[in-house]
């Protein structure tokens, strides 16, 4: 029956041999060299079960026992290996290694045992017509101790890989899963092999064991591509996208950050260090609708403007993490920079809201602050006083010397009246040259006494205009107040009446309505 189990060995190591090809050619993708590791070290284990049969002395059936040890004691690591590159849990890495060292240790007292006796107490041979020869060892309570060893590896894997199911999508599961039962099935039958067949004439090959869970992963490979998808996207995906992402567990400590939040944490927020580990309220102690999101267990959204040399607007999302019973396992915040977008906005808003050649506010704009301003007035009871302003002799000016100097009055008026004016008053350009100031908390008296300080200014001020000709500016300006219109349409009524009676004087004045519609006053 020995050339039986050579064409099994045989075979199924050819199996293997295809699956590794297939994985050599796609060696750089997650998974993939770990994978083959398992297969190199199943194919030491096989190798050296063959050739223990067919060994002619007990002492040769011994060393390849002894052999085969190698890949016995590397299999786990290598599963563990696989499972933690799978994920591409990246900083468990770092205990692969270590990981090793129980194997190594196993292997050396394995190989020293003839004269040590630390892992064996002793060996049979037994014979079988169907299966061939078979070596039984008699273990220690030390070599009992190191091959669980292996066995909690195994468990380790399962466990990373169970882990790992929970965080992919419904859709990617299954594969995860698929990973775990072939795992899983590999080291159930090794242990039901010892358990049940060590020391008995049934002598089944190890590759044989081996097979079924080889099998299920060359299909997850071969039809899932299982080596292609989840794995490298998410872990990629997380690192390279332009929105920071920053996951909270339940307990409120900060488990993870992408490289985007980190330097939006460090720039924005001026937050700095290492953050992994950290509780959020240390960190985020600042940004308390931050904080009261992820202990919410609802989603929600807000922004902050953060203040420092440059305004910055930061857009958060808050996602929470829930178990299929709706507890709160944690929370995923997707940080947005969205500085660009608000200022796009502000200086569109700013367009719309303004005239062009002046700065100041346009027509549409002032309507709308005169509405909340008289509504404001009307329920606290403070006055509120307007200006109603045409310059003089303008149409002239571009007449005569162009549009160009038209602008140049324009602006120069804009301007002196930016420097007078508070910062709470309002100014527009309605019109041509006609312009208004909304002066809130001012009365009529006040707002004559006003209007004379721009009339000085405007005398003092020169406009140069076209071919070294300056002029100097002169206006006239219609005073009313609340108190002698209570509506909007009736303030710029009476306002405009105003200026219009001021023009009437020659211009250069100031004309204040009165409450009697008839009577007017005046001062220069």
């Amino acid at each position: 029956m020995s050339i039986a189990y050579i064409f099994i060995v045989g075979s199924s190591l050819a199996f293997l041999f295809v699956v590794a090809v297939y994985a050599v050619r796609n060696i750089d993708i997650a998974g993939s060299k770990a994978f083959l590791l398992q297969i190199f070290c199943i194919t030491i284990w096989s190798v050296g079960s063959l050739l223990e049969m067919l060994a002619p002395t007990e002492q040769g059936m011994l060393l390849w026992r002894n052999i085969q040890q190698i890949g016995v004691f590397l299999i786990p690591v290598a599963c563990v290996y696989f499972a933690v590159d799978y994920a591409q849990y990246t900083k468990l890495l770092k205990f692969i290694p270590p990981l090793l060292i129980v194997s190594v240790i196993a292997i050396i007292l394995i190989f020293t045992d003839s004269s040590t006796h630390i892992m064996r107490t002793g060996y049979l041979v037994s014979y079988s017509p169907i299966f061939g020869k078979a070596l039984s060892v008699v273990q220690t309570n030390t070599g009992k101790i190191l091959v669980s060893y292996n066995y909690l590896l195994a468990l380790v894997s399962l466990l990373i890989l169970f882990v790992f199911s929970r965080q992919v999508t419904k859709a990617l599961r299954r594969q995860v899963m698929l990973n775990f039962v072939a795992i899983g099935l590999i080291f159930l039958l090794g242990f039901l092999k010892s358990v049940f067949l060590e020391g008995t004439r049934v002598n089944i090959p190890i590759v044989i064991i081996y097979l079924p869970g080889s099998a299920i992963l060359f299909y997850n490979l071969y039809q899932n591509n299982v080596f292609r998808v989840s794995p490298i996207a998410r872990e990629k995906v997380f690192d390279v996208v332009d929105m920071g992402i920053v996951v909270t567990d339940g307990s409120g400590m900060i488990a993870d950050v992408n490289p985007c939040a980190f330097q939006l944490l460090n720039e924005c927020f001026g937050i700095h260090g290492k953050l992994n580990g950290k509780k959020a309220e240390a960190v985020l102690g600042g940004f308390p609708s931050w904080l009261s999101l992820l202990k919410s267990n609802s989603a929600g959204e807000f922004e902050l403007k953060l203040s420092s040399k440059t305004p910055y607007f930061i857009l958060i999302h808050v996602y929470p993490l829930q178990s299929k019973k709706g507890a709160l396992l944690g929370a995923v915040s997707i940080m947005r920079d969205v500085t660009v977008l608000r200022m796009q906005e502000t200086a569109l808003r700013a367009k719309a809201e303004t005239d062009g050649l002046t700065g100041l506010m346009n027509r549409e704009s002032f309507m709308d602050l005169l509405s909340e301003r008289l509504m404001e007035s009307s329920q606290n009871g403070e006055p509120v006083s307007l200006l109603m302003m045409d310059l003089d002799k303008f149409k002239s000016i571009n007449d005569t010397y162009g549009h160009d100097s038209g602008d140049r009055v324009l602006i120069a008026f804009a301007n002196l009246l930016k420097n007078v004016l508070r910062h709470e008053d309002a100014v527009a350009r309605v019109g041509g040259d006609e312009f208004v100031a909304l002066l809130p908390g001012i009365s009529r008296q006040g707002a004559q006494e006003i209007a004379s300080r721009i009339l000085k200014a405007a005398e003092q001020r020169v406009v140069p205009l076209e071919s070294g000709v300056n002029t100097r500016l002169m206006l006239s300006i219609g005073v009313c107040d609340n108190e002698a219109a209570a509506s909007e349409e009736s303030l710029l009524k009476y306002a405009d009446q105003a200026m219009y009676l001021a023009k009437s004087k020659q211009g250069n004045c100031c004309v204040a309505w009165e409450q009697t519609a008839q009577y007017v006053s005046d001062r220069v």
